[in-house]
């Protein structure tokens, strides 16, 4: 019984000092991008639904503008478990890709839409 609550207390400590991500990592996807914005939309709901831009500035007519930019990286690992076991060898491969997602927001006098834009790469 002692080994099973040393056990617990265990797990809940590692599970407790797990790092969360950003709570607007996942807000700004090509998905939400392309669901969520549309012209005449105003600047609290476009926070809303993206967070916060990553750079705000002015074009040549005075116009606010928003630039989100976002890239991740995914790496696969892949390893034969099973004939490490059997045999004590390892064979493994990995791979690794990259995706880069860039949206520019241009709002009009009033704080809403005019229009936006956006890229999305994936290499």
């Amino acid at each position: 019984m002692k080994n099973i609550l040393i056990i617990s207390c265990s797990i809940m400590l590692l599970c407790s000092c797990a790092g969360s991500k950003p709570e607007d990592s996942d807000k700004l996807t090509l998905g939400s991008v392309q669901t969520k914005i549309f012209k005449g939309q105003s600047q609290s709901a476009v926070i809303e639904a993206l967070g916060s831009p990553n750079i705000v500035t002015y074009d040549a007519q005075g116009k606010e503008v928003w630039t989100y930019d976002r890239i991740s990286n995914e790496k696969e690992a892949q390893s034969s478990g099973f004939w490490v076991f059997l045999f004590g060898q390892s064979s493994s491969a990995s791979s690794s890709s990259s995706k880069s997602l860039t949206v520019i927001i241009t709002f009009d006098n009033n704080k809403n839409v005019l229009d936006y834009t956006y890229q999305s790469l994936k290499y």
